[in-house]
């Protein structure tokens, strides 16, 4: 019974490995996808600008596209990047009193236009005395802006996107709701590990790399919090909370904390001991 056990064992890890390497495989013919077509816009763009007879819509069109797609392509290179910081442990956060109100309110701007594009509309619902919490600014924009673009994308048009703030006993809550095409039951336990794609084909007609649900995990984890998705199935929309622990924020702290230079390494700030290189069991 001991053999079975282990050729049991075996067998599961063989196929784990197996489905792993073909996760990766399928990641890398994705990410080959993504990366050139926004390279194909760009070339096919510059080379018309070239010619010498441009008339002036022409060139406010293909300069627009240009940026449009440098800026995508720049996305999904600083995925890649924070993807390979997660993974050899080096990423870290500048931590500081915040405004999540703030945050949200960026977050959603910045995808505004891509919402009324489609006539989707955004419906924030932010409690005003929620106050300020502690974490790195940029990367808790960084999280909303990526479940609201995700919101966005797979919302069909016509549809709402709500996003609430509010506090829920011990934590407050960031909730962003959408009415699109929703997650499979059988799915949901899966969507924030990496290099998971519920549909290959809609993943194709809408984009991205399907590591961003990975990364939006681990940098809650990292202000101390959690994130949670549910969905009642296909078509009926999708939505994902996030819960972060309360931090009493004084004006005060908040005042100081601006006034202080901000440190590429906050061990700087307090002069410890390197531990690079140190191995410890």
């Amino acid at each position: 019974t001991e053999r079975e056990d282990l050729l049991r064992s075996e067998r599961h890890a063989r196929s784990e490995a197996e489905k792993l390497g073909h996760m990766k495989d399928e990641f890398l013919a994705t990410l080959s996808h993504e990366l050139r077509t926004p390279l194909n816009a760009i070339q096919g763009w510059a080379t018309l600008l070239r010619q010498k007879e441009v008339t002036p819509d022409d060139r406010a069109r293909g300069l627009a596209a240009i940026d449009r797609n440098v800026r995508a392509q720049a996305q999904i290179v600083s995925d890649l990047l924070d993807m390979s910081r997660i993974i050899s442990g080096k990423i870290h956060l500048e931590v500081q009193p915040i405004s999540l109100q703030e945050v949200i309110n960026n977050s959603i701007e910045s995808v505004r236009a891509s919402a009324e594009a489609k006539q989707l509309r955004l419906h924030p619902m932010l409690d005003s005395t929620v106050g300020f919490v502690r974490g790195d600014p940029n990367r808790l924009q960084q999280i909303l802006w990526n479940l609201l673009s995700n919101a966005v994308k797979f919302t069909p048009a016509g549809g709402r996107i709500q996003v609430i703030l509010e506090r829920v006993n011990s934590h407050v809550e960031v909730v962003v709701a959408d009415t699109g095409v929703g997650i499979a039951p059988e799915f949901l336990p899966h969507v924030f590990e990496r290099f998971r794609q519920a549909d290959g084909a809609m993943t194709r007609r809408h984009g991205g790399l399907g590591i961003g649900l990975s990364i939006v995990k681990t940098l809650v984890e990292l202000h101390g919090g959690s994130v949670r998705v549910k969905s009642g199935g296909e078509n009926q929309g999708t939505t994902f909370v996030i819960a972060l622990p309360v931090s009493h924020v004084s004006a005060q702290d908040v005042e100081r904390s601006q006034r202080l230079p901000v440190l590429a390494d906050p061990l700087e700030a307090i002069g410890l001991p390197r531990l690079d290189g140190t191995a410890v069991l």
